[in-house]
């Protein structure tokens, strides 16, 4: 855990075909609690098509954002969707700044098919989880001999968050929080979002 009084801020990394849910709730559950995110396009477009169609706008472009802006960052979170992770995969920026930031320990956080990427760049280590299914490409893609895939929402390891899909994605950003803020303020955002309220049993889902 990395709380201090220094403000914290992560890279989220856009690109077209990400899983919106995954990214939204990060940026704003990150906001709410009060670290910065800077929300880069990999590939230059103004605006990013989500798997299920909703645009979404970049205001950075990963290329030309300046290196001492990069070493400032306490970390990166990289959302989930099959095609976005293709995506970033093929981004050398992304590649770059994984491997820089697995070497400087800061922290690394991936949900949904999204730890393929680590792997592919070989920075996912020990204990991680995924989209059920993903794990197979993990393996195959990692030269790291400690792999160990739980079954499980959000996992924590060292400086490496993964978690697994959609539904976990508020869980997997508040599990951010508490690595870089402490637990005492992600209880408090988990609190005001009302996340502790049990889903109604009134109706069938």
């Amino acid at each position: 855990m990395q709380a201090t009084d220094e403000v914290k801020s992560i890279l989220v990394p856009l690109a077209d075909g990400f899983e919106e849910i995954e990214c939204v709730s990060v940026v704003d559950i990150l906001r709410r609690s009060g670290i910065e995110v800077l929300l880069a396009g990999v590939s230059g477009a103004r605006a990013y098509k989500g798997a299920h169609d909703i645009e979404i706008f970049a205001p950075h472009d990963l290329a030309k954002v300046d290196s001492s802006v990069l070493d400032r960052l306490s970390g990166i979170a990289l959302p989930g969707g099959l095609r976005g992770m293709e995506n970033l995969s093929a981004s050398a920026e992304v590649r770059a700044i994984l491997q820089s930031f697995a070497k400087a320990s800061k922290l690394i956080a991936a949900i949904c098919a999204a730890p393929i990427v680590l792997a592919r760049a070989n920075v996912l280590q020990g204990y991680f989880t995924c989209y059920p299914g993903c794990e197979s490409s993990c393996y195959e893609s990692s030269k790291a001999p400690n792999l160990r895939y739980q079954q499980t929402s959000v996992l924590a390891h060292d400086s490496q968050i993964t978690a697994s899909g959609p539904a976990s994605a508020p869980f997997f950003a508040l599990e951010i929080v508490c690595y870089l803020l402490g637990s005492d303020r992600a209880q408090e955002v988990k609190k005001e979002m009302l996340l502790d309220i049990p889903l109604s049993n009134s109706y069938a889902i």
